[in-house]
């Protein structure tokens, strides 16, 4: 199944291609993309505005990237919406690695616990 969404990887720098504004005080040479709190709270406060709107959506961290998918339509509008600066991308929901705390939102697994 194709999901639709965003996907933010906190050790690519041309992350901050896509976001400049969120990485005006952040020193390359001297400090790790993952720990721009700029970054990381504009991830948790769009993660949250898609939240309000609908759990229909698939998230978590693989590795360094944070990402939120889904494949209904309210959930990919909601998403356009709280990540209006990025475009949205796709990706097959077969290919996300499933482990322990890497998700934590998955509407399409019905057996799915989320980690506490």
């Amino acid at each position: 199944m194709i999901l639709h969404g965003i996907t933010i990887d906190f050790d690519d720098r041309r992350t901050c291609g896509l976001l400049p504004d969120l990485c005006l005080e952040w020193d390359e040479k001297y400090d790790e993309l993952e720990d721009n709190q700029n970054l990381i709270d504009y991830w948790d406060n769009n993660l949250k505005k898609v939240l309000e709107k609908t759990n229909k959506i698939v998230s978590g961290n693989l590795g360094s990237k944070a990402i939120v998918y889904s494949a209904q339509e309210e959930a990919i509008d909601a998403i356009k919406e709280a990540f209006k600066e990025l475009e949205l991308s796709t990706l097959d929901y077969n290919s996300i690695i499933k482990c322990d705390r890497c998700l934590f939102y998955d509407y399409l697994d019905e057996n799915f616990i989320p980690p506490k």
